[in-house]
């Protein structure tokens, strides 16, 4: 029955997909990076690998609905 609700959820909303968005270190230009992230767990990774870098800074993580 879960698992009935959870379909039904899904093609009335869409699949929920997160999107990272970076900055350029030292300018005012902000952009979404190159992949969007059917899990929280991805997104976070690639969040850490951004604050990593010297080129690019974190900003947030944005959350949205997508359907096909």
């Amino acid at each position: 029955m879960k698992r009935l609700i959870h379909e039904i959820a899904t093609f009335l909303l869409g699949t929920r997909c997160y999107a990272v968005i970076i900055g350029e270190r030292g300018s005012d230009r902000y952009d979404i990076a190159s992949q969007i992230h059917f899990t929280k767990a991805s997104a976070e990774e690639h969040r850490r690998r951004i604050e990593q870098t010297r080129t690019y800074v974190y900003i947030t993580t944005v959350t949205f609905r997508w359907r096909r």
